[in-house]
């Protein structure tokens, strides 16, 4: 049988023509593959986390380069725009600033998202309109005038100016909210009408970033870190890149010695709800450790998936002294932050994420075998207050740190990741 006269073999492969953007948003590039001419792009999160910063910076890096972006304003004033735009150039050359600002259009007049297409067609498509030659556009919020997801014919509105501005090489970046669960906002047609869809979310002073779709490169499943500059509240990427070994340990008695808790966090696959993966740990006090762990102000974690592992020496009984580590292990994963390996965790969580005093007799077992030299010096001990004040002999190489919750064991860990 002969080919089809028009078959694949007569399709061309795509190739994507690229927006220039600059070195100091290579971190982002890296993540989402390629900045494609007529790219549909979607960031979403909490309020505050980020979202519109990092529209902003975009909008700067492309027109400190020439290409000209048009901002388009439903939930801030072109005012507020202008000075958080000034604020995060405010260290770059005055020649730089003017050039990048000049290139940059606020639009706050249009009162209804459906209204889109044809503000495209004659503001932008159009040779004589007022943002004919724009190359970029951010729609901050799709959701700023209260776009309820059940809202079909609105949101096949914002479909069609996305497809127009594919057609006509306009890349584009949809800012959009997320539900008190941390799903994108709006119905699922949203996600698939989009080339690459970025959520950010919050761990103090780091944004975890996450690429769940992305039709230009792999999705990125694991947590991103990203920080946001204090003095020009630009987004960059932490120092703390590379994934850590995220192992917290801790000691179980003389029969057992240390043990320890693996841990890792990852976003779900796309299209699916967060799981967790703990071989032979109780699952009803997994899952209580990790609501324990959403709890902490600006800490969102829930949701995820959740890779658990306990290298119990000697033993297979799941206890409840795990609960410490195992959350610290969690936690680090998250903030891609080292826990230093001479750091022990002994507590229990308690749902209201209080540590619970262990028995004495442990401590006194462990400090008995570090002064036999069956667990190595130095030990920076984390334990709670009601133990630690128990602890009256000082031993050589043992310092006691006492903890009267979880909070206090992260912030003690990593004083550092704690805002303001």
């Amino acid at each position: 049988m002969g080919e089809f006269s028009e078959s694949l073999l007569s399709v061309e492969a795509s190739s994507y023509t690229e927006l220039p953007l600059s070195d100091d948003l290579a971190w982002l590039k890296q993540r989402i593959g390629k900045f494609v001419k007529g790219g549909i792009y979607l960031i979403a999160g909490q309020p505050g986390i980020g979202k519109s910063t990092l529209g902003i910076q975009m909008c700067l890096d492309l027109g400190r380069s020439g290409e000209k972006s048009l901002f388009i304003l439903t939930e801030q004033s072109k005012e507020d725009l202008r000075k958080r735009a000034t604020l995060m150039c405010s260290k770059w050359p005055a020649g730089k600033v003017k050039t990048a600002l000049g290139n940059i259009a606020p639009e706050e007049n249009i009162y209804d998202i459906e209204n889109l297409p044809v503000f495209l067609a004659h503001q932008v498509l159009n040779p004589s309109g007022k943002y004919a030659g724009v190359k970029f556009i951010v729609v901050d919020s799709i959701q700023g005038q209260g776009l309820a997801s059940a809202a079909t014919r609105k949101y096949k509105q914002i479909y069609e100016f996305c497809r127009q501005c594919k057609a006509s090489g306009i890349t584009v970046l949809l800012v959009c909210h997320v539900t008190k669960k941390g799903d994108i906002s709006g119905p699922k047609d949203l996600e698939h009408n989009v080339d690459c869809v970025i959520v950010m979310r919050k761990a103090m002073v780091y944004r975890p970033l996450f690429v769940p779709k992305n039709r230009f490169g792999p999705a990125i499943l694991k947590p991103v870190p990203v920080q946001m500059d204090k003095q020009t509240t630009e987004l960059k990427l932490s120092k703390h890149t590379e994934m850590v070994s995220s192992v917290a340990k801790t000691y179980l008695g003389r029969a057992v010695g240390v043990s320890e808790a693996q841990a890792a966090v990852t976003l779900p696959s796309y299209g699916t709800h967060g799981k967790i993966t703990a071989p032979g740990l109780p699952r009803r006090e997994i899952e209580q450790l990790t609501t324990c762990i959403s709890q902490i102000p600006e800490m969102e974690i829930e949701d995820l998936d959740y890779t658990i592992h306990c290298r119990l020496p000697g033993e297979k009984r799941y206890r409840a002294l795990l609960g410490l580590p195992v959350c610290m292990a969690l936690i680090a994963s998250y903030i891609h932050k080292d826990i230093p390996p001479y750091y022990l965790y002994l507590g229990e969580i308690d749902l209201l994420r209080k540590i619970r005093s262990v028995p004495i007799e442990l401590i006194v077992d462990l400090l008995e075998a570090i002064k036999e030299g069956l667990v190595q010096k130095p030990i920076r001990l984390f334990c709670p207050k009601e133990t630690a004040d128990l602890i009256v002999e000082e031993v050589e190489g043992v310092t006691i740190i006492s903890c009267e919750s979880l909070d206090d064991a992260v912030f003690k860990t990593w004083p550092e990741i704690k805002e303001g």
